[in-house]
């Protein structure tokens, strides 16, 4: 016989938890806890809701593929960027290549995400996109482009060696003009 079922025999004291040892007091508790599972699960799983109300979630998923010509779309772009972040450039006075995500509905410009490791650039990027004017649009419906918008300095010697665009992303180059 067990240590348990001796106590139980040979005590006539009602049972009492405080009396027991930790192992005899884990084992009690756990099957109190799975008794009250078995009888609170069982009926909820058996239940069936025909009256439930379908749940519907709205919003927008942009599922356009990505573009890479959005010179195309945006005449005058590069002048535009050039123009409105020629005070970001005298301000930070510093290189830096921001990546930027346009999405266009029917020819306005909706969201603008950018990244870059200076979140001032990459608000005043973003806030250029956003207000850049790219008139009537050929392609109707949601396009995403990308593009990159590289802060150059026009005095370093790599200014005139460097090249424009490694990649598929096109890049436009924003610099303080010479004098």
């Amino acid at each position: 016989m067990s240590l348990f079922q001796t106590s139980l025999k040979t005590s006539s004291k009602p049972f009492s938890v405080a009396g027991r040892t930790p192992l005899q007091t884990s084992l009690l508790a756990g099957m109190a806890c799975a008794l009250s599972l078995a009888l609170t699960a069982g009926p909820a799983m058996a239940e069936t809701t025909p009256g439930m109300a379908r749940v519907e979630v709205q919003g927008r998923m942009v599922e356009a593929p990505v573009r890479y010509d959005v010179h195309a779309a945006c005449a005058g772009l590069a002048k535009q960027l050039q123009n409105a972040l020629q005070t970001t450039w005298v301000r930070e006075r510093r290189a830096e290549q921001i990546h930027v995500q346009l999405v266009m509905n029917d020819g306005a410009i909706g969201t603008v995400s950018t990244r870059s490791f200076s979140p001032s650039i990459s608000r005043s990027v973003r806030k250029a996109v956003a207000a850049l004017d790219c008139g009537t649009q050929a392609a109707t419906g949601t396009q995403v482009y990308r593009f990159r918008v590289d802060f150059i300095d026009p005095f370093a010697d790599t200014y005139d060696r460097a090249p424009q665009t490694a990649g598929a992303e096109p890049a436009y180059r924003i610099a303080l003009g010479k004098d």
